[in-house]
């Protein structure tokens, strides 16, 4: 048996017999019970798609580092999806290397997902890029001839969908093909399902679980990057504020942590409390517009907790530049972290009114992201689409006519399938753009 599958075992023997010791010290573990990490398993980079982040695996690291990886091992590469014509298989050698100096392997398993999957074929087609990867896993991408690599010698594992509007994928000759019905694009990458497909085909064996594995000292550690672009905004301050889970207001005046993004835009880690609702409010160091970011509570640490900001230029700036900066009213963003909000599946009500509708959230679109605000200027929510530049881009994001005024402080109430997140009216001129995060 190869050592690194024996090592697999071993580790999974140990996380069985501790799974129920949450509170203890085992020895070589952390005071949540878990055992130490397995550092002989293989590091897996991970690619985004199209107007994506690091943060589209954040869900799926969570998964590996419950089931023996360590944090170290896990690496997401970020690049900038809508600038054509940039040199990403450049880039994305360069990530290769460094994560291989770093933790000493000869070789890192690649997963790609939509554009991102493109990106993973592109990289493998050169034999001196290809001989860093020991396995391809090719997630919501179009079709190809055979498996990856410049001889197709690169073992690939292709999941798609006949639920996914957004690529028309299909099995590819020779590479382990899994066809899913139900999930939507976005899904095919974040889904449980997919994990373990991915750990299966990475180490030969299945995980001992599919569940994210609790904890109760948590920390949280990201990157704060331009909307699309993915641009890093160097010393934005990063402000975390406790919340009354009840109405979105913060607990105290003063941060319970606060950090500077480095010239690579991380920040952190930074201790938190696991079930517990926080407020990131990013202040760009540049004078640019200010956001605030609530989401649903952490039960285990993660190193991509991603906080975007407003771009200057660019498509994302062009999109996000039509946002008010209006005292009378609330500017609100909603965003669905693990899959898509669709119509006749999901039920999305944001201040009491149902916006899962089909003109909203149809299958095709895909919907991961939407934008409230008063478009038409008239004080009145017609929940109308807003159109206009919105229209460039014709899937993933809508843009909905929501007056949500200021006059009165109170909160807003978004609910996701039975999921609640409050949130405060904030005047999007002079305190900023708010970001509500179902993950």
């Amino acid at each position: 048996m190869k050592k690194n599958k024996m090592n697999i075992i071993i580790f999974f023997a140990l996380l069985l017999f501790t799974g129920s010791c949450k509170d203890d010290d085992t020895g070589g573990g952390n005071t949540d019970g878990e055992p130490s990490c397995d550092e002989t398993l293989r590091p897996i980079v991970f690619v985004h798609g199209f107007l994506g982040s690091g943060d589209t695996y954040e869900l799926q690291m969570q998964r590996f580092s419950s089931n023996g990886y360590c944090n170290e091992n896990l690496y997401a590469f970020d690049w900038n999806s809508i600038a054509f014509g940039s040199d990403a298989t450049g880039e994305l050698d360069a990530f290769i290397d460094k994560v291989l100096q770093e933790t000493g392997f000869q070789k890192v398993d690649l997963a790609g997902h939509s554009a991102g999957s493109g990106t993973g074929y592109d990289y493998l087609s050169d034999p001196v890029r290809a001989a860093k990867v020991e396995h391809y896993a090719h997630l919501g991408g179009s079709p190809t001839d055979g498996p990856a690599g410049p001889n197709k010698e690169i073992p690939t594992l292709n999941i798609w969908s006949t639920a996914d509007e957004v690529v028309a994928g299909g099995d590819i000759p020779e590479a382990t093909n899994v066809m899913r019905t139900e999930q939507d694009h976005y899904e095919v990458a974040t889904s449980v399902e997919t994990f373990e497909e991915m750990f299966r085909f990475f180490n030969d064996l299945a995980p001992a679980s599919n569940t994210i594995r609790s904890q109760e000292s948590i920390e949280v550690e990201g990157r704060v990057l331009t909307f699309g672009e993915n641009i890093p905004m160097e010393n934005a301050r990063v402000n975390i504020y406790e919340l009354e889970s009840a109405t979105g207001q913060r607990k105290n005046n003063n941060p319970t942590a606060t950090a500077n993004a480095d010239v690579e835009g991380r920040y952190g880690p930074l201790t938190l409390r696991s079930e517990t609702h926080y407020e990131f409010e990013v202040i760009p160091a540049d004078g640019s517009r200010i956001v605030h970011y609530y989401r649903e509570p952490f039960i285990r640490s993660s190193q991509l907790v991603y906080l975007r900001t407003v771009p200057a230029g660019g498509l994302g700036g062009v999109l996000l530049g039509s946002l008010p900066e209006d005292d009378n009213q609330t500017v609100l963003a909603f965003y669905a972290g693990s899959r898509a909000v669709i119509n006749g599946r999901d039920v999305l009500t944001v201040d009491g009114n149902t916006l899962s509708t089909p003109e909203f959230t149809s299958p095709a679109n895909s919907t991961i992201a939407m934008f409230y605000y008063d478009g038409n200027n008239n004080q009145t929510s017609d929940l109308t689409d807003i159109g206009g530049t919105w229209g460039l881009v014709p899937t993933f994001l809508a843009a909905v006519d929501m007056y949500i005024p200021t006059v009165n402080e109170r909160s807003i109430t978004i609910q996701l399938n039975g999921r609640t997140l409050v949130v405060p009216n904030l005047k999007s001129g002079t305190e900023g753009a708010i970001v509500a995060q179902f993950y």
